[in-house]
């Protein structure tokens, strides 16, 4: 007989992710599309095939501390490649929410200003500069020269370029409503 302890628990956990992301994690085949294709998938962060075994399996405490979610970029590459069309940023964003609540610090401590530096580029720019993000960041994080040397090969092959990064970009209406936007729903949402 195979005895089954916490199953309520198990299930609580796993409902309220579904319910609050509105993916349906029981259908996952667990094929690996999505981790194939993720672009943060590595040893160190897994992936979100990983990431939802733990979820089904309920194992709370190991998800939420899970670094995968904290590092989802958002792209889709896992909903475009998933037979069942599970996207891991809405259930990433809900992880990050319950761990938030739960009082645990992100895997990455200084993910959050990454964030805020990240959106200020696009909103003033239209895109994110990545070249201004990276400096700003690793100043305010007190490691001007972390990224120094990646930063001089990508010069060298022309990625970045300096004179983009002084000349700045106009601003783009469009990214600017989408920016009120957002902010408006937040503000209907708090209230």
């Amino acid at each position: 007989m195979i005895r089954l302890n916490n199953i309520k628990k198990r299930d609580a956990f796993l409902e309220r992710v579904m319910a609050k992301s509105g993916q349906n994690l029981r259908d996952c085949l667990q094929c690996g599309k999505c981790s194939g294709t993720c672009p943060v998938t590595s040893q160190t962060v897994g992936g979100p095939r990983g990431l939802i075994a733990k979820i089904l399996g309920g194992m709370r405490e190991q998800v939420l501390k899970d670094t995968t979610w904290w590092h989802c970029v958002s792209c889709g590459s896992c909903a475009n490649r998933c037979p069942v069309e599970i996207n891991i940023y809405p259930v990433a964003t809900v992880l990050c929410e319950m761990a938030t609540r739960s009082g645990l610090r992100p895997s990455e401590p200084e993910i959050h200003l990454f964030e805020e530096l990240f959106l200020k580029s696009v909103r003033k720019h239209g895109r994110a500069n990545e070249l201004s993000v990276v400096l700003q960041f690793n100043l305010r994080t007190l490691k001007p020269f972390k990224d120094a040397v990646a930063g001089a090969c990508l010069l060298l092959k022309g990625a970045i370029r300096p004179e983009a990064f002084l000349a700045g970009a106009a601003s783009n209406p469009a990214v600017a409503r989408i920016f009120e936007r957002v902010q408006q729903v937040g503000q209907e949402n708090k209230a």
